[in-house]
């Protein structure tokens, strides 16, 4: 079964109620449903998972918990998919998201350097006490081509890999059956 493989690549229970503020949401993670390794609950976990990843927040893991807890859907795997924007896939990803946008809205396009100096601002305005972006680069970025970059991509994208996730889980499953259903006369003998 596929879900083997999977409990060892993510984090147990325990690892996750360390953060300081899922701490907070320690009552709401008790129900056992959260943590089954099931096709249900990993699927709608992994539609959780990816469509949180794309929102430019520090608080893309949160939102993946409070939708794991809305839907039923296994924690572990919707936190974990969260990483799918890091530091090295942030940028093609924002810039893709604009470029998108822009299409869509027939704003000119902006320079990959740009973006990585708003991104780079931005965590600084969100962290410390940095230059507020949406003030610097008012008329230099379409806010609004950005965000509708950004919500296409991430809900293609969500669709995209939780469909891909059930087919992959079906096709493991059904190769599993079909090596238990083997019969031992029809193996080739030993050499």
């Amino acid at each position: 079964m596929p879900h083997k493989r999977l409990k060892d690549l993510l984090p147990t229970p325990e690892k996750i109620l360390e953060s300081r503020t899922l701490k907070l949401f320690a009552p709401h993670l008790a129900d056992p449903r959260l943590w089954h390794f099931n096709r249900h609950s990993l699927n709608k976990a992994v539609y959780i998972g990816v469509l949180s990843a794309f929102f430019p927040l520090p608080g893309q893991m949160l939102l993946a918990l409070v939708g794991s807890l809305v839907f039923r859907a296994n924690v572990p795997m919707a936190l974990g998919l969260t990483w799918i924007t890091n530091p090295l896939t942030t940028l093609p990803i924002f810039y893709a998201s604009y470029y998108v946008g822009a299409k869509i809205l027939d704003v000119p396009m902006v320079s990959l350097r740009l973006i990585g100096r708003m991104i780079a601002d931005f965590s600084l305005w969100v962290l410390s006490n940095g230059p507020n972006p949406f003030i610097t680069y008012r008329g230099a970025v379409s806010l609004t081509a950005f965000c509708i970059g950004l919500t296409l991509l991430a809900i293609i994208t969500s669709i995209v890999c939780g469909l891909a996730f059930k087919a992959v889980w079906r096709y493991k499953t059904v190769i599993s059956w079909q090596k238990r259903q083997q019969d031992p006369s029809d193996k080739p003998p030993e050499t």
